[in-house]
């Protein structure tokens, strides 16, 4: 089957309903189109993956494998995956990162519930960002981790990335975080094992000014 996300035609062939479910809202329009991105997830990959993770059903380990792929292939597409979750208010982008466990996701849904109709889930937990002709888009895809919580959306207009620290006070505060420590906090958010092959073409320092620059990254 053909989808569409992050602006780019993926082809994969989902075997548990877990993939299929959730890629559902995903399937291209057009099925004979040409896939920018194919992805590929044997039985015998799975078999291997829940060697390493026995408490995983055969669905859920497709579904983890298929996604660990495609963030992988993304790289090659001016696209990275950032833990994290991304909220859309009036068609412009907010992304929270945060420790597991801080509230990304009690937050934003804070954020869904004040602003309304006006706000929009892009990706609970495993937006994309990618750069197509010279602006950076927050993505959608249907890779979010443990709650199926995102849409099939590009927004252009990226606000601000946003680090939620707990921290022993008894109020509120936004910093505006120095770059050296936004290198430091993308790399432990995005990095995974798998990705470590292209790690040097991720953080290239045209790619990362491009981005630091043109968006604020801020402690809250």
């Amino acid at each position: 089957m053909l989808y569409n996300m992050c602006g780019l035609n993926v082809y994969y062939e989902p075997k548990y309903i877990q993939t299929i479910t959730r890629s559902e809202k995903y399937l291209a329009e057009n099925q004979n189109l040409k896939p920018d991105i194919t992805l590929n997830v044997t039985e015998e990959r799975i078999d291997n993956y829940i060697l390493s993770f026995p408490h995983l059903s055969r669905s859920l380990a497709e579904y983890i494998i298929y996604g660990m792929l495609f963030y992988e292939a993304i790289l090659d597409y001016d696209g990275i995956l950032l833990h994290s979750s991304a909220i859309s208010v009036d068609n412009e982008a907010y992304l929270f990162t945060a420790n597991s466990g801080i509230g990304k996701s009690t937050h934003c849904a804070l954020w869904m519930k004040y602003f309304g109709d006006r706000a929009v889930m892009i990706n609970d937990d495993k937006p994309v960002i990618r750069i197509i002709d010279n602006k950076i888009y927050a993505c959608g895809t249907p890779f979010s981790g443990k709650h199926d919580i995102n849409k099939n959306i590009l927004v252009t207009d990226i606000i601000a990335m946003l680090s939620l620290e707990n921290m022993e006070l008894y109020f509120n505060q936004i910093t505006k975080i120095q770059k050296k420590i936004v290198i430091h906090k993308i790399a432990n958010e995005e990095i995974k094992l798998y990705m470590l092959n292209k790690y040097s073409y991720l953080f290239s320092q045209d790619e990362l000014d491009y981005l630091l620059e043109k968006h604020n990254y801020k402690s809250v």
